[in-house]
């Protein structure tokens, strides 16, 4: 793989880390009469999480091929009354977690190997409630041309199926997703996103393929929401050495 098809590469996974990153949901809500469109999921989707008052996002990924196997997993539980959360990242490299209790600045927990490091973070330095309960359907929206494909069961509720393919790609877009697509000469995309009837985005699937020296490299993405209204944020078990040694 060459270093333009690298860099291509990474960009698109790029894009793909940072539309994880904004996040997406699950809740209640008034239904709408034919499946919400993509303004309707931007207006619905934060606040049907407001109105549930908790949830778990969950977030995996994986880019591997001939020259890279990356793999990240990341859950979020979130209580947004007083707002309180806990955040854990693992990669191969080690692990990263977050406890932010109400009203207080968050504890950060590394570790590489065995070596295990504490801090204390300001709330705008670190991942938080707010990282992931914004939708950008406007950028997917923007980059592929999506299809209303009927009804699915997520966790037992009903959802809107959306479903978009490399050959609704729209790589005259403006936006960050159809340019990086277009850049990193994509070879087979696809994306499924399941939305609740009120707007709330439960699941997206998002899988891509570039073309690259020896087997083609693959971005796997699955990001969803689990446990909306019924999340409760415990206290981590290292939080007393984390006090002690950050006091």
């Amino acid at each position: 793989m060459g270093a333009g098809t690298r860099r291509s590469l990474w960009i698109a996974a790029g894009v793909a880390l940072l539309v994880v990153l904004a996040g997406c949901t699950g809740g209640g809500g008034a239904p709408y009469e034919e499946p919400p469109s993509a303004e309707q999921v931007e207006a619905g989707h934060e606040e049907a999480l407001r109105d549930a008052g908790s949830y778990t996002y969950t977030q995996s990924v994986r880019v591997n091929g001939s020259f890279v196997d990356v793999t990240s997993n990341t859950t979020a539980a979130v209580e947004l009354d007083p707002e309180t959360y806990r955040w854990r990242q693992e990669t191969g490299d080690g692990s990263l977690e977050i406890y932010a209790p109400a009203d207080d600045r968050p504890y950060v927990r590394t570790q590489a190997g065995s070596t295990i490091r504490y801090e204390r973070a300001d709330n705008d330095s670190v991942p938080n409630a707010s990282a992931v309960a914004t939708v950008p359907l406007s950028d997917l929206s923007e980059g592929f041309d999506f299809t209303a494909n009927g009804t699915a069961q997520v966790d037992g509720e009903r959802t809107y199926l959306y479903e978009a393919n490399l050959s609704t790609l729209n790589e005259s877009a403006v936006g960050p997703i159809g340019e990086a697509f277009a850049d990193a000469d994509a070879t087979e995309a696809t994306v499924d996103v399941y939305v609740r009837s009120d707007g709330l985005v439960k699941r997206v699937d998002w899988t891509f393929v570039v073309e690259g020296f020896g087997e083609p490299t693959r971005l796997s993405l699955t990001l969803a929401y689990e446990d909306v209204g019924s999340t409760t944020v415990e206290e981590p078990s290292w939080l007393e050495e984390a006090q002690s040694a950050t006091s």
